[in-house]
């Protein structure tokens, strides 16, 4: 039977699928990939994607896809955090910090997406023994182009052998800039590949194991690419132990993919080639729990058939009645703006895709479309729920999800905006920023900025001299204030000033095409990110 608390906890799995994803991007901090700018196009952004498709030697139908940069050959730690851009609101940088669950995993390894193995290592300290074991997948691919997709870490296989259970955790979309992913995902199948993903679930594949029925390709495409992996995961993680329980779960785009994993071990192909899976598949509960959700099925006749070969469906949907992501009867559009009300109906129209399952919408959530898919507001709606049957009440919790904006320019001991000048969360952060930051990695995409900036013959971009602009002055501000606090680089205050001002000399030659904040905000907000963790007292490599 569902429950609640434990919706809680796969919650916790999913905040654990992101982290994971967050530790292998590359440049986990830099805007510019991730939401760089406002509206909806980006000249300067896209010439930048087209020139590291260059650099890359990109096959030609992976050059649409935003080349974001991965490490695909080593393993995330879990007791490490990790500071990731996640967009562009007010506060737009994340801490995942690691919490219990990340604490409890002693062992990890990895599984590439052929299937190979990626060998793991022992974490020292863990407060528990579960094993963890990292897949691969694609996403991207399209009805038209089934197999062109971009490859990342699409989530964990969690073995846990106190409950002897196996917690397999999806992760969600990542994109940034909503309405620029959402444009060029709808209009071209272009940009963030998850939006490309995400943007064609009302397209259909059928598949011939369910009958023939119609499943949302993006959905399926990009869990069909990670099954190889995915089974590999699971069979390390679980190492020849005692099962009593399987669970598949993940957040938005990992709630679909959850769901297509779960249809396809419960009636397909997943985990079947041996006999003694076989035995596991018939005798263990399975379970299903999608949060913030799409359906994954078009149409009522193609999810009978998936209830033939399936049976019983222990999918259970957890959402805010105002999520239109989920696209439900039971989501109220009334909490919604017009324009999100336009772009949900026309994204998730109510009349062709159906859920798999039984819904449970959360009442305790009141916040409106998009902020109603957020976790956080998820976490919400849970937290309501449990203390309405408990009588009392757990109260939220402010490291979840920990948002907050870097201010380089403040006053000592207010460089994060977000009252966290004292406490854990401040230890955390301080901890996350030596494997988020580094001065290689600042360098790289300044000479990559200096490469591509062209300027525009109209619009916002203009050619600047070496010392006008007002990111240009931000940036003195920054220079003079590190200055007057600890040295970052000497111990020679004049020393270092000297410093400082030589690498801002270099950045004002290199970045050559921007009269605003705009086109410059990638590489002088990575720097000040730099120098705000020296601030800290950071020994960053």
């Amino acid at each position: 039977m569902p429950d609640v608390e434990t919706a809680l906890e796969m919650l916790e799995y999913c905040r654990f699928a992101y982290k994971a994803y967050a530790q292998t991007c590359t440049y986990p901090l830099d805007p510019f990939y991730e939401a760089h700018g406002a509206g909806k196009w980006q000249g300067a952004r896209d010439r930048v994607m087209a020139h590291v498709h260059k650099l890359m030697d990109s096959d030609e139908d992976v050059r649409k896809f935003d080349p974001i940069e991965y490490n695909l050959t080593q393993l995330p730690n879990p007791s490490h955090g990790i500071v990731y851009r996640g967009g562009s609101a007010e506060e737009p940088y994340i801490l995942f910090q690691p919490r219990e669950l990340d604490r409890s995993i002693s062992y990890v390894q990895g599984v590439a997406l052929d299937g190979s193995d990626i060998w793991g290592f022992d974490i020292h300290g863990a407060i528990g023994s579960k094993r963890c074991c990292y897949f691969q997948g694609k996403t991207g691919m399209t009805q038209t182009h089934p197999e062109a997709g971009w490859p990342s870490w699409m989530g964990a296989a969690i073995y846990d052998p106190d409950k002897q259970r196996m917690v397999i955790t999806f992760r969600g979309s990542r994109s940034g800039k909503g309405g620029r992913a959402l444009s060029q995902a709808l209009v071209k199948s272009a940009g963030s590949p998850d939006w490309v993903t995400d943007m064609n679930h009302l397209k259909a594949v059928q598949v011939p194991r369910f009958s023939r029925a119609s499943l949302a390709c993006g959905f399926w495409y990009a869990y069909e690419s990670c099954r190889e992996s995915l089974e590999g995961a699971f069979l390390e993680a679980l190492h020849h132990r005692g099962l009593k329980e399987i669970i598949f779960t993940g957040h938005s785009l990992g709630g679909a993919l959850a769901q297509c994993a779960y249809i396809d071990m419960m009636g397909g192909e997943l985990l079947s080639r041996s006999a003694a899976m076989q035995r596991i598949k018939k005798t263990v509960p399975i379970s299903c729990y999608a949060i913030s959700a799409p359906p994954i099925v078009l149409g009522r006749e193609s999810a009978a058939k998936v209830s033939v070969h399936v049976g019983a469906m222990n999918i259970f949907h957890y959402f805010s009645p105002k999520d239109a992501v989920h696209h439900s009867a039971k989501v109220d559009f009334s909490g919604v703006t017009a324009v999100n009300s336009v772009v949900g109906f026309s994204t998730h129209p109510l009349t062709t895709a159906v859920h798999l399952g039984t819904e449970f919408p959360l009442e305790g959530c009141t916040a409106a479309f998009p902020d109603s898919h957020e976790p956080e507001e998820v976490r919400r709606g849970l937290v309501a729920a449990i203390a309405s049957f408990r009588r009392m009440g757990l109260g939220a919790d402010p490291g979840f999800w920990p948002t907050f904006e870097f201010n380089p320019c403040g006053a000592w001991g207010a460089s994060v905006r977000h009252g966290w000048a004292t406490g854990t969360l401040a230890e955390n952060l301080k901890m996350a920023l030596v494997s988020s930051v580094s001065d290689g990695g600042t360098q790289a995409r300044a000479e990559l900025w200096s490469e591509v900036i062209k300027g525009m013959e109209s619009g916002g971009y203009r050619r600047l001299d070496d010392t006008s602009g007002a990111a240009f002055d931000s940036f003195g501000d920054a220079v003079r204030l590190v200055g007057e606090l600890s040295n970052p680089f000497t111990d020679n205050r004049a020393q270092n000033a000297l410093e400082l001002k030589k690498l801002r000399t270099a950045l004002l030659k290199s970045y050559e095409g921007a009269s605003s904040h705009k086109a410059t905000s990638s590489v002088y907000f990575v720097m000040l990110q730099y120098l705000t963790a020296m601030q800290y007292g950071l020994d960053i490599v």
